[in-house]
């Protein structure tokens, strides 16, 4: 798995860089957009409702699954 948790920074959001692919309940899973990627660690990122980053990821799935997770508890 290539998840990666973070410890929740604030971000801007992402609007320049970042596109959202999915939303769940405030909850936004990104995609890097292509001309930005080199910058980015993993090209999927979550974010919560105040944009505070908690995981990154290789796929979309690995962070919809996480968001599943999280959302349940």
């Amino acid at each position: 798995m290539s998840l990666v948790k973070h410890m929740g920074p604030r971000t801007l959001g992402g609007h320049h860089r970042w596109e959202t692919i999915y939303e769940e309940k405030n909850w936004k899973v990104q995609h890097h957009k292509m001309e930005y990627f080199m910058m980015a660690e993993k090209p999927y990122r979550l974010l919560d409702p105040h944009d505070h980053l908690l995981a990154s990821a290789d796929t979309e799935e690995e962070l919809k699954n996480y968001l599943d997770h999280l959302l349940k508890h």
